[in-house]
C-alpha cells in the first residue's frame, strides 16, 4: 500500500538532520522510512507491478511491427526508459543533496531544478510544478480508463458466449455502480486484503494464458518477421511506454528500499528487473503473435478460446484482479486532488466533498471509457503523452537545469545527451498521441 500512498504525494518532503561520516551530506541516511524493503522484497514489488493490463498488451505491439523490429524495438525502449528513471533519480539525489533534505518529490524537484536552470525558464518552475502533478493525475485516471475497458470486454465476451448477449457500452454500465461502491473505501490497509487477492489471481491467471500460447506448435513465417508499415511505429512505441515505464511505482520502491544505492547502477536492481521485465515481455508478445497472428486483439485475454473453461477462468481472473485494484490506481488521482482541495474548504464541508470526489474521479474516466471503448488507442495514447513527459522529456530537462551552467563535464556532453533526450522525448509524445488520436477518431 505505500507504493499508492507515495505516489499520491503523501511523502512530499522528509527533511533531514545531519551528515555523513566524510560530512557530504548523504540523504539517504535521512529518510523517514518505518518498513523499509529488502532487495529481494524491492524485487518481487517490482516484477509483481509488471504483471498487468501492460503486458497483455504485447501481443498486440508485436503484431504492428513484426517480430524483428518489435524485439529490437523494445529493447531500445527498455534501455532508454531505463536510462531516464536513473537519471531522474540521480537528480532527485542531487537536488536533496544541495537542499538537505531526506527526499523531495517529482513535481517539486521539477520546480527546484528548473529554477537552478538557465535564466530564461526559471520563470515556469511553478508552472512546471503543476504541470508535473497534472500530468500524473492524468496518468492515473488514463490507467482507469484501460482498466474499465478492459474489464468490460473480458466479462462480455463470457456473457456473449453463455447467451446474456449485450454491448460493450452497457458492460460499462454494469460496471460503474460496483466500482463506485468500491472507491468509496477510505482507508487504504482495507483495501490490503483486495490488493493481496489480486496478486494471487493475476500470477494465475497469466500461468494460465502461457498454457495457451505454448499449447500447440507454432508456425514462423516470413511475413511474421518482417516489418508492417512505420506508420505504427508511434502506437507500438506508445504501448511500449505504457508497458514499461511505472514512474511513479519505481520512485516509490527505490524510496522505500532499505539501501537504496543498491536500486541504482548498470548492475543495480532497478536495471537487473527491467532486463527480466523486457525478457518477460518479449515472450508473451512474441509467442501471442505467433499463436494468433494478424487475428490478435488488443490484450491477449480477448483471443482465448471462449469455449473453454479455462480460458474463461483466466478472463475472469484478469478482469477481477483488474477491477480489484481500479481503487488503489484512483487513490492515487484522488489524494493529489484532495490534499489541495481540503486546504480550501471549510470543515464542514470536507465529507460532501470527500465523497463527491471520489465518486467524480470514477465517472470521469468511466465517461470516457463509454464514449470510446477502444483498448489499444487508449493504452497507446496515454504511454505517449503521459510517459513521453514523465518518463523521457521531465528527467532530461531536469537534468539539464541542475548541472547549468558550468558542471556539464567534458565537452558539455551532459548537455549534448539531455538535449537528445529531450528530443526523443518530444518526437515520441507528438507521433504517438497523433496516431492514436487518429486512430480512436477512426474507430469511434
Amino acid at each position: 500500500m505505500f507504493v499508492y500512498e507515495f505516489m499520491s504525494g503523501i511523502v512530499e518532503t522528509i527533511t533531514g538532520t545531519g551528515e555523513s561520516e566524510d560530512g557530504d551530506y548523504d540523504p539517504h541516511q535521512h529518510r523517514k522510512v518505518e518498513k523499509p524493503t529488502t532487495y529481494s522484497e524491492t524485487m518481487i514489488h517490482m516484477l509483481k507491478g509488471s504483471i498487468g493490463a501492460g503486458i497483455l498488451a504485447m501481443p498486440s505491439a508485436v503484431q504492428r511491427l513484426g517480430i524483428i523490429v518489435s524485439i529490437v524495438g523494445l529493447m531500445l525502449i527498455g534501455f532508454l526508459a531505463t536510462y531516464c528513471i536513473l537519471l531522474l533519480i540521480a537528480a532527485q539525489y542531487e537536488l536533496c543533496k544541495r537542499w538537505r533534505r531526506g527526499y523531495i518529490a517529482y513535481p517539486k524537484s521539477m520546480m527546484l531544478a528548473i529554477r537552478d536552470g538557465p535564466p530564461g525558464i526559471r520563470w515556469s518552475a511553478m508552472s512546471l510544478y503543476y504541470f508535473v502533478e497534472v500530468v500524473l493525475i492524468f496518468w492515473q485516471l488514463g490507467i482507469c480508463v484501460i482498466f474499465f475497458v478492459f474489464v468490460a470486454e473480458n466479462v462480455k465476451q463470457i456473457c456473449d458466449f453463455h447467451g446474456y448477449e449485450a454491448s460493450l457500452r452497457l458492460h460499462l454500465c454494469f460496471v460503474l455502480v460496483p466500482t463506485i461502491l468500491l472507491n468509496l473505501v477510505k482507508d487504504l490497509k482495507l483495501m490490503t486484503p483486495l490488493s493481496s487477492i489480486s496478486n494471487i489471481v493475476t500470477i494465475f491467471g497469466l500461468i494460465l494464458v502461457f498454457f495457451y500460447l505454448i499449447e500447440d506448435d507454432v508456425v514462423l513465417d516470413s511475413e511474421k518477421l518482417r516489418l508492417k508499415s512505420f506508420n505504427e511505429i508511434p502506437l507500438f512505441i506508445g504501448t511500449a511506454l505504457f508497458a514499461l515505464e511505472a514512474v511513479g511505482v519505481i520512485l516509490a520502491l527505490e524510496y522505500n528500499m532499505e539501501e537504496p544505492k543498491r536500486f541504482v547502477g548498470m548492475l543495480g536492481l532497478y536495471s537487473i528487473g527491467m532486463i527480466s521485465i523486457i525478457v518477460l515481455y518479449l515472450v508473451v508478445g512474441v509467442f501471442g503473435y505467433l499463436k494468433y497472428g494478424e487475428e490478435i486483439k488488443a490484450t491477449i485475454t480477448l483471443n482465448l478460446p471462449q469455449e473453454q473453461k479455462k480460458a474463461q477462468a483466466a478472463k475472469l481472473i484478469f478482469a477481477l484482479a483488474i477491477f480489484l485494484t481500479f481503487p488503489l490506481q484512483n487513490y492515487v488521482a484522488y489524494n493529489m486532488v484532495w490534499r489541495r482541495a481540503k486546504k480550501k474548504l471549510p470543515e464542514s464541508k470536507h465529507m460532501v466533498t470527500d465523497y463527491t470526489l471520489r465518486i467524480a474521479l470514477v465517472i470521469i474516466p468511466w465517461t470516457l471509457a463509454v464514449a470510446v471503448p477502444h483498448l489499444g488507442p487508449f493504452i497507446s495514447l496515454f504511454g505517449a503523452f503521459c510517459l513521453s513527459l514523465l518518463g523521457i522529456i521531465f528527467p532530461g530537462l531536469m537534468d539539464l537545469c541542475i548541472w547549468y551552467p558550468n558542471n556539464y563535464g567534458v565537452l558539455h556532453y551532459k548537455c549534448i545527451r539531455d538535449v537528445f533526450i529531450m528530443i526523443i522525448g518530444v518526437a515520441c509524445l507528438f507521433s504517438g498521441c497523433y496516431t492514436s488520436v487518429v486512430e480512436i477518431i477512426a474507430e469511434w
